[in-house]
């Protein structure tokens, strides 16, 4: 909580030290009942502004979570994203260490409407890579192609196709399952569109380098959102599942969402989503206050009612279970959605909402929900704009969009000073006890 300024009649000399005394016993009895307040306020957490995104080309987002590049540390955010099929297409990186965004290489193939997720790169490249999976290509034909963004080589690699081409369909990061000639750690591509909606499920293993085709989702559905999380604890099901949540399908808006384990290798229904939608971000994170195990998270989209919503939900495995969190500020269809550090907290959790469209426009707005209340980290600062069309390496300090205040080098987000005013006022209450009579306990600074 943070701390009550003073009055003008506290700041005045110290002629009647009872008076302001018996204030400050007044404001410490209330203490605990506004921090309760405040606590019951934030527990869902807050959203935080970030920097616009430095391009213009975000009609539609895909985004996922990797380390970043080099010349920047941390977890970063990657945002795919283009406005139609031309070349016109992007790839940047959002740090939340440093608040800053970088334009990396874009992928090579051009592409409107991929799916993305992060796992390890194949053919024994090192570290992990950023998944750009089918999408529309020219002549809007559904796309089987499938590419990788490495983070340690800032390079994309060609992975093997796709056995379905498909468009609008979601992807997740999860275990193998354990037959069909995969190993360890897979890419899962679920439903989508290829002229028809699509009930297919496949899966690649890095490891293996192989594609192998699994048991069909219950519903055909696109433009739905996908993620790993752990299992429904009501269904009978450990460890890590795959999501496949809402979208369109046959006749029409879906509810239902559906859960695959590879353990089990089958799917099978979890509770129906609040707010049946298409184009919605989706991403899985730490739950907030309140709900146990991890969440997932489903942001913006729309409805044949509203063409964009700000709608924001989450839903607990542990107990089969969605809740309605704060809305996101700015509604949008077709954000990209991740999990990541808040900005200058590498110790907290946010989950990040990028770009997409507004009624009118495509948007370059970044928000992020900080799950721990009270540790996101500063609002960014302004800052003189960079030129146009200006593009710089990751890690390069000229490349900073506006909005944003650099961080020092090696900045630490535990250590951030705390505002200028409350150091004042902290010292100026600690001068003024010493004037003060003793006839009570001095009191114990708010918390």
């Amino acid at each position: 909580m943070r701390r009550v300024p003073r009055s003008e009649y506290e700041a005045s000399p110290p002629a009647r030290p009872r008076r302001s005394l018996w204030r400050r016993l007044a404001v410490l009895s209330l203490a605990p009942m506004l921090a309760l307040a405040a606590t019951a306020a934030t527990a869902q957490g807050v959203w935080v502004t970030l920097p616009d995104m430095p391009g213009p080309f975000y009609s539609v987002v895909s985004s996922a979570a990797a380390k970043c590049p080099e010349g920047l540390r941390g977890t970063c955010v990657y945002a795919v994203s283009a406005i139609d099929v031309g070349d016109r297409q992007k790839l940047e990186a959002y740090s939340p260490a440093s608040g800053t965004w970088v334009t990396l290489p874009a992928h090579r193939f051009p592409r409107y409407d991929p799916a993305a997720t992060t796992a390890p790169c194949p053919g024994g490249v090192k570290g992990d890579c950023v998944y750009v999976i089918g999408g529309v290509g020219g002549g809007g034909a559904s796309l089987n192609t499938v590419e990788a963004y490495s983070t340690e080589t800032n390079a994309w690699l060609t992975v093997r196709s796709m056995p379905t081409g498909r468009a609008e369909t979601a992807a997740a990061t999860a275990p193998c399952p354990d037959e069909l000639g995969l190993r360890g750690t897979c890419v899962y591509v679920f439903g989508g569109r290829a002229g028809t909606p699509l009930a297919t499920v496949e899966a690649y293993s890095p490891a293996t380098n192989t594609w192998a085709t699994l048991p069909p989702l219950q519903v055909a559905r696109q433009t739905h959102g996908g993620a790993a999380a752990p299992c429904p604890g009501d269904l009978q099901l450990h460890g890590t599942c795959v999501y496949a949540i809402s979208g369109t399908g046959v006749p029409g808006l879906l509810p239902s969402v559906e859960v695959y384990s590879p353990a089990l290798g089958q799917w099978q229904y979890a509770a129906d989503i609040p707010t049946p939608r298409v184009n919605f971000g989706a991403a899985a994170a730490p739950c907030p206050e309140g709900m146990s195990n991890g969440c997932v998270y489903t942001v913006g989209g729309s409805t044949a009612v509203d063409p964009v919503l700000n709608t924001f939900e989450a839903y607990t495995p542990a107990t089969n279970a969605w809740a309605t969190l704060p809305p996101l500020p700015s509604a949008r269809v077709n954000p990209g959605a991740a999990t990541a550090p808040c900005l200058r907290n590498e110790h907290s959790h946010c989950v990040y909402a990028l770009g997409g469209s507004t009624v009118t426009a495509s948007s370059a707005i970044a928000e992020a929900f900080a799950i721990e209340s009270g540790r996101s980290g500063p609002n960014p600062k302004p800052e003189e704009k960079p030129k146009p069309n200006q593009e710089a390496k990751p890690g390069d300090p000229h490349h900073t969009h506006p909005g944003h205040q650099p961080s020092p080098p090696h900045d630490s987000s535990d250590n951030l000073p705390l505002d200028l005013p409350e150091q004042e006022q902290e010292q100026e209450q600690e001068q003024e006890q010493r004037q003060e009579p003793q006839t009570a306990p001095a009191p114990a600074p708010a918390s």
